[in-house]
């Protein structure tokens, strides 16, 4: 039987080897499809990735400015420290641990994490230490050029670091960015995406070895970098708004933070917001000693308790170490709830002004110490009363039946409406994160009792910003304006890429209404030789507001926030201020003793700043405080004539023919006019004296005390000449020996609900 194979059986063969070739063919077409279309872009990218280098060049964050172009915020170039494990593995084992104890001594990093990256040889890029500066920078380059390696092997990226040289001024206000450099809260946060800019990057090709190729071979896409901002905010004002809030809250012991609002009243633009205490923009993880004592306290309680474990213990810890951290970001100006007290009645009295259900001359109620409603009494904060009240004496005396009576004149419906119209229902759009919205209670749900706590104060709460902003229309000829901490947005070309105008939301109240308000509240400062606001040849109109934290503690525990909010000049004004103090700790709450001074304080240092000046009258310019004139050398009459020319008494104190060596106080200080000065016309020690206290004495007390001590006496605060007044504190300590004719200055305040 033949072997050799028939044609059927070689017609089978080459059926079998034609279909495998088609079989192959269509595999290797398959693949050829699917890797130059299907996945052409991956294994382009992963082709790219192989032959190409990309590093990315860090956009500059814009900077931020105060109103007057100071420095606020602003980055700075550092350089992060890179390897390329890949390559350093190419060395022999002694160079690559010679390179990793270099870079771990000059970057401070570990070296066996180090050795350890370096090992991982399917790695091209590992990140030694980020954000170092130009010393640092230097050193890398240095190693590099030392030990003659591969460009690419180790080397150094652009980057760039925050950077806020006042540290914690306008914290709140201005922000900080993450590790990431996106913004956390403030401005940095509301305005980022006009800060951010865009990164830019550097392409670099490697030869098929998968070294770097020359610089001929580099592409370079510049970063474009972010938008500027200019503030409203004034470094001046600013400054001095949060040192002023940091002694109260300090004096006051404030057990809820304080905070305050400065504000151009026509325009809406602030002027400074600060929230006390502060942070350090720089280190802005870091608790204050304020948040810090609190944080000790829960500690030391904590571990006082038993069936905690050290576990349980350190992750409690944590939490509240992160409660701490938020509340201290928190901008309590915009962010919190308060209920704003006699504050408030300025737009109570307001809205019946406008409804013309009053004059500020009609009488609205006989206070005697409270007021029934709906068989609930409502207690005046003079128990005793205050008798006939008119609308303005009412402002004056801040007496709460007379604004039950005014409440229940305007009604629910229109008092809803006013409280609606003045901003208080909504956000006010300030352009800053975190804006927090009130609650009131509504029309329907607004029976007598809810009407007349509402028509003083009490019931409803708003945030400081809406209360400021409330305000301002009062006094602003009725103006309803959007508050502003940015003026305007630049380019890194000086470009204006855009400005925010004042935003008038509608009026609210007529021109002739705002008058009779500013009028009043003038008054209100004014009042009986003075308020604790007022200052000697400004114009300030205001009201004080204590508020009762109801809603919060029993009436055997409860606290109380006092605040103020002042404007000037009170014919036309330009500068509103708000002040608050939540939950002072230390004697006295009233707003009109523990916010008032602030402001005080505030608007006599920096008003002449933004070009307010004191316009006094001749009887005050002839009582104001002089300067001991330099009279050394002289000889007695000469000095006397000189001492006697600027208003002054003298004590002589030796020969007064001779030459005079001394004088207390020196020449310069300053003195009140009417004051001794002690001539010596020898070189004998001055003579001394006991300080008395003086503490809680009227004016006249003080005066008396201090004058037959031996010394003189400087008076200060707003309510000097108000015989209500009564010292709280002396610039030289009681018990204290002291030269002869040496200036106590002695502070006044009026501690009650008035103004």
């Amino acid at each position: 039987m033949s072997t050799l194979p028939t044609n059927k059986m070689k017609r089978r063969v080459n059926i079998a080897v034609f279909l495998g070739i088609v079989a192959v063919t269509a595999y290797i077409c398959f693949n050829l499809f699917n890797v130059s279309v299907v996945k052409s872009e991956y294994y382009r990218s992963k082709a790219n990735n192989q032959q190409l280098d990309s590093f990315t060049i860090n956009a500059n964050r814009g900077t931020i400015y105060d109103s007057k172009g100071k420095v606020l915020a602003q980055s700075s170039t550092v350089w992060d420290v890179i390897i390329n494990p890949s390559d350093i593995n190419k060395y022999d084992k002694d160079k690559k641990e010679e390179i990793c104890k270099s870079l771990s001594d000059i970057c401070g990093v570990d070296y066996d994490k180090l050795i350890e990256a370096c090992d991982k040889t399917e790695m091209r890029y590992y990140t030694v230490k980020t954000k170092v500066d130009k010393e640092v920078k230097d050193a890398v380059s240095q190693l590099r050029i030392t030990n003659k390696l591969a460009t690419y092997s180790v080397y150094t990226v652009e980057n760039t670091k925050r950077e806020y040289p006042n540290e914690s001024l306008a914290a709140s206000v201005i922000g900080f960015v993450n590790f990431d450099g996106n913004g956390v809260l403030g401005v940095e946060a509301y305005y980022d995406e006009y800060l951010q800019g865009v990164d830019g990057k550097i392409v670099t090709a490697r030869d098929t070895h998968g070294k770097a190729m020359p610089y001929d071979y580099e592409t370079r896409y510049d970063a474009q970098n972010g938008n500027s901002l200019y503030l409203t905010i004034d470094e001046v004002l600013q400054y001095s708004l949060e040192k002023n809030l940091e002694l109260a809250l300090t004096q006051h012991k404030a057990q809820n933070r304080a905070c305050g609002i400065i504000m151009n009243a026509k325009t809406g633009a602030i002027l400074a917001m600060a929230t006390a205490p502060t942070f350090n923009l720089n280190k802005p993880d870091e608790l204050s000693d304020y948040f810090q004592a609190k944080y000790s306290e829960y500690e030391e309680g904590l571990r006082a308790e038993t069936g905690h474990t050290e576990e349980e213990i350190t992750e409690l810890l944590k939490k509240k170490r992160e409660e701490l951290s938020n509340r201290q970001w928190n901008n309590k100006a915009i962010g919190e709830l308060y209920i704003p007290g006699s504050v408030f009645k300025v737009v109570t009295a307001a809205s019946a002004l406008e409804e013309q259900l009053l004059t500020p001359d009609t009488v609205v109620a006989n206070c005697v110490g409270g007021a029934y409603v709906s068989d609930v009494f409502i207690r005046c904060w003079n128990l005793g009363g205050h008798g006939t009240m008119d609308l303005q004496n009412a402002l004056i005396k801040s007496c709460n039946p007379s604004f039950i009576a005014i409440g229940n004149l305007l009604g629910a419906r229109n008092f809803t409406n006013y409280f609606e119209s003045f901003g208080l229902t909504e956000k006010t759009g300030i352009d800053l994160p975190g804006e927090a919205g009130s609650l009131y209670v509504e029309y329907d749900k607004m029976g007598k009792v809810e009407l007349a706590s509402s028509a003083f104060g009490q019931t409803n709460k708003i945030t400081p910003i809406q209360m400021i902003t409330a305000y301002a229309a009062v006094i602003n000829g009725g103006y309803l304006v959007t508050p502003h901490v940015v003026d305007k947005i630049v380019d890194s070309k000086g470009n204006v890429v855009k400005t925010n105008a004042t935003e008038v939301k509608r009026q609210v109240i007529s021109e002739e209404t705002s008058a009779s308000m500013r009028m009043m509240l003038e008054n209100v400062v004014e009042n009986n030789g003075g308020s604790n606001a007022y200052i000697q040849g400004f114009r300030i109109g205001g009201k004080s507001g204590t508020s009762q934290k109801l809603d919060e503690y029993s009436s055997e525990n409860m606290r109380y926030v006092g605040s103020m909010c002042c404007f000037t000049p009170a014919d036309d004004p330009e500068i509103i201020m708000l002040v608050m103090i939540d939950e002072p700790f230390n004697g006295k709450y009233y707003g009109s003793a523990v916010a008032a001074p602030v402001i005080s304080a505030v608007f006599s240092e920096c008003l002449e700043n933004v070009g307010i000046y004191p316009q006094y009258t001749a009887e005050e310019l002839a009582a104001q405080d002089t300067t001991v004139p330099y009279v050394l050398g002289m000889d007695g009459l000469a000095a006397i004539s000189a001492l006697n020319s600027g208003g002054l008494k003298y004590e002589i104190v030796g020969d007064e023919h001779g030459t005079v060596k001394n004088t207390v106080p020196g020449a310069s200080l300053t003195i009140p006019k009417g004051g001794t000065v002690i001539v010596y016309m020898d070189d004998s020690e001055p003579k001394t004296v006991l300080v008395p206290n003086v503490v809680g004495m009227t004016v006249d007390q003080a005066n008396n005390a201090i004058t037959s001590a031996g010394l003189n006496i400087s008076l200060s605060g707003g309510a000097v000449e108000n015989d209500k007044a009564k010292a709280i504190s002396q610039s030289v300590e009681a018990g204290t020996v002291a030269n002869k004719g040496t200036v106590v200055r002695v502070e006044f305040i009026v501690d009650d609900e008035t103004g």
